[in-house]
């Protein structure tokens, strides 16, 4: 039989996670860092045992699904991130050739990034 105080923290924890992707979506990142210091507080020792978690299975994979979905968005984020630094990073200068007829790039940072706009 499922233990009461695992079913509330568990139901406070899928409520967290949707706030979490709530603020991830809105850029509020002060929002969004006081709920990881909340889900951090939550989690500490929480480690319930399977006769506790018995009748729950339905809120476990809701916890779950919501954990993923989260993940994803901020691995998208931030893979969309760093391909726009990568892109204004690039050097504005293309290949040239070197003195021997070889092919090479410069070696500057985008003007972008440098502030040598």
């Amino acid at each position: 039989m499922a233990d009461s105080s695992v079913k509330i923290k568990l139901e406070t924890l899928l409520d967290l996670l949707r706030q979490e992707r709530e603020a991830a979506m809105s850029l509020d990142m002060e929002r969004l860092q006081e709920i990881v210091v909340i889900k951090e507080e939550l989690l500490v020792g929480f480690n319930p045992q399977a006769e506790e978690i018995t009748g729950l299975e339905d809120l476990l994979k809701q916890v779950d699904h919501e954990n993923r979905r989260n993940a994803f968005l901020l691995w998208t984020g931030l893979n969309w991130v760093r391909d726009l630094m990568g892109f204004f990073g690039k050097a504005s200068m293309p290949q040239v050739y070197g003195g021997g007829g070889q092919s090479q790039s410069l070696n500057q940072p985008g003007r972008l990034l440098s502030g040598k706009v």
